[in-house]
């Protein structure tokens, strides 16, 4: 650490038991108390919002601030009641004076925010947690590293921290986190804004926990050649046996070295037949998943505890498809599996291989007469759903392209939602429900672009199954905001209306914020396809900062719209379903705690012992 030495004055002048100010030449202040023979100095200004503590009282070597009773000691500079602590200074005396090193050690100072942030965490006060990220970003760390600027450091503490402390493994606060980082680096929120949001969703969940552990040790005690050889040939195959027989401690030790080892790709490959497996605890398995691998890849630092929380997660995760309303879905993934598998050589393939033709890759869309078609049928429940993703690939149609579809329909769903559904006493639906059919299809797509054939064929048929098992949430007649199969938008090359080729201007804001679900949709009838998707870059401020309250409605409220504008992206055929759908959801204002419901649902189980009425 350097030195920068600067004379505060004769020791004669710093009265015993008693703060007192001094400056340097630039202005900046510092509070320093006589005490014992040694001069104590600290930060003159309050971390809390920046009160002179030289103003405050003594008593006992505690420093009180007199605006807000924060106390801190000035021995250490810790804070014994308040928040965070405060920066103390080395002093000496030479000579009857005083002098002051102003000189900041980095790699301490760094170590002292790091750890005040993670208390700030724990105890879920994201002002606070924000204050400390801006003092990371103070120090001139990351600024240039990604597009998340001075508080990268401050979001990589809080991707370590929340997977570290997730109690049931990852969860909506790291996804929340995931998605913000993203609007963040596109500049679609200001970072302290995204930042305090997903504190606060990752300090409520595991407010006052301790860490989780760290699955049970494995012996590491081999050469790296051996390692790997080991990790190449099994290991990814002995994360899912683990998985499956819910040996949790397990299953996250061999995923943390498997993450030393490999990597997040080693990570992906050991988790992805264990994900297309199933639908796992309403879509979260495979949603967690892609956030997950997404939170690795921008956080290197923090990948081994971010992907041994997505592990934990789907250790203790419901396989959804393995209860009997999803008999249609578990006989499809029975025939699927009875389909050759592509040769190396996709135009090699023998005909009914899964990705045989030129659809092998996913790259080729269906046309759209076709994809209505099919479509329609995903839409017209669980039964025809997978039946029709089984017979579409078994004619050789890329999983990727068929995902599309689904994705689409998925939309189109989450539009027809029948919001009497939320005002029933008698049951637990609500529109959260379908947002998952949403978010889990634009995960299956982003998943099965790594994954094998076989893999993104199964997360085909699983999100196809969802999708149609969610029919009865629609209303009893859909919508006239209901957006049509992609087939009936007017093709492409048409000339939009002049009105269609503006962007939003703030009026899809402005309704949004009033609420205004009619006008809001009238406005995005309007818009072409540029024009949408500037729209959602527009919408994203209202869904992370206005639309909820509660984290958990929030995070639901970021990742639909994220993965909505996801599936507009890479949809060779867009239409309005994807922003229409969004703001059928977001616009409405949404009761997020249903007191009354959960007292109704309650006293009727406890009278008859039966589950309340759901959408199967």
């Amino acid at each position: 650490m350097k030195s920068d030495w600067i004379d505060l004055g004769p020791l004669s002048e710093f009265p015993a038991e008693e703060p007192v100010l001094r400056k340097d030449d630039a202005g900046r202040r510092f509070a320093c108390v006589l005490r014992g023979g040694e001069v104590h100095a600290l930060d003159d200004r309050c971390p809390h919002q920046g009160y002179p503590l030289s103003g405050g009282a003594l008593r006992g070597g505690v420093l009180t601030c007199a605006w807000h009773n924060w106390k801190f000691d000035v021995a250490s500079g810790a804070c014994t009641f308040g928040g965070e602590p405060v920066r103390r200074y080395a002093t000496r005396v030479d000579g009857g004076r005083v002098l002051l090193n102003r000189a900041v050690d980095t790699a301490s100072e760094v170590r002292r925010l790091v750890a005040s942030l993670r208390e700030a965490i724990l105890r879920d006060d994201p002002a606070r947690a924000l204050r400390d990220g801006l003092r990371l970003g103070a120090l001139g760390l990351h600024r240039m590293e990604t597009g998340l600027g001075s508080l990268h450091l401050a979001f990589e503490v809080l991707a370590k921290d929340g997977a570290e402390r997730a109690e049931y493994g990852f969860d909506h606060g790291l996804a929340l986190l995931s998605d913000l980082c993203a609007w963040v680096e596109r500049g679609w929120v200001p970072a302290e804004e995204a930042f305090v949001v997903a504190a606060h969703a990752i300090g409520e969940a595991s407010a006052r926990l301790g860490p989780r552990g760290r699955g049970a040790g494995r012996a590491t005690a081999r050469s790296p050649l051996a390692r790997i050889v080991e990790f190449e040939l099994d290991e990814p195959a002995k994360v899912s046996e683990a998985l499956a027989a819910e040996r949790r401690d397990e299953a996250e030790a061999r995923m943390r070295e498997l993450v030393e080892v490999r990597g997040a790709a080693g990570a992906r490959r050991a988790l992805l037949p264990f994900v297309a497996q199933h639908l796992y605890d309403y879509g979260h398995g495979a949603i967690f998943l892609a956030k997950a691998l997404e939170l690795a890849e921008r956080f290197s630092s923090a990948a081994d505890e971010v992907l041994a929380a997505s592990t934990v997660q789907l250790a203790w995760a419901t396989a959804d498809t393995s209860l009997p309303p999803f008999a249609a879905t578990r006989a499809a993934l029975a025939r699927l599996a009875e389909l050759p598998l592509p040769g190396a050589d996709a135009a090699a393939a023998p005909a009914g291989a899964i990705g045989a033709g030129p659809a092998a890759a996913g790259a080729a869309p269906l046309d759209p007469a076709e994809r209505a078609a099919f479509e329609a049928e995903v839409l017209a429940g669980e039964r025809p759903a997978v039946e029709a993703t089984v017979r579409w690939l078994a004619r050789g149609a890329g999983p990727l392209a068929l995902l599309v579809a689904i994705g689409h329909a998925a939309a189109v769903r989450l539009a027809r939602f029948d919001p009497a559904w939320e005002q029933r006493l008698d049951a637990e639906v609500g529109v959260l429900d379908v947002t998952h059919a949403v978010t889990f299809a634009e995960a299956a797509a982003a998943l099965g672009r790594e994954a094998s054939p076989r893999e993104a064929a199964q997360l085909a048929v699983l999100a196809a199954g969802f999708v149609g098992k969610l029919r009865n949430a629609d209303a009893a007649a859909p919508p006239a905001s209901a957006a049509p199969p992609a087939s009936a938008a007017p093709p492409a090359s048409a000339a939009p209306p002049a009105s269609a080729a503006r962007a939003p201007g703030g009026a899809l804001l402005r309704a949004a914020e009033a609420r205004d679900v009619g006008g809001a949709l009238a406005i995005a009838r309007e818009l072409d396809a540029g024009g949408r998707l500037r729209a959602f870059a527009e919408l994203a401020p209202f869904a992370a900062l206005d639309a909820a309250a509660r984290p958990i409605f929030t995070a639901h409220a970021v990742k639909t719209l994220e993965a909505l504008w996801r599936l507009e992206s890479s949809d060779p055929q867009p239409d309005g379903a994807y922003l229409e759908a969004l703001l059928t959801y977001v616009v409405p204002v949404r009761r997020e705690l249903h007191a009354r419901r959960i007292a109704a649902v309650a006293k009727k189980f406890m009278s008859d012992g039966r589950p309340p009425e759901g959408l199967y």
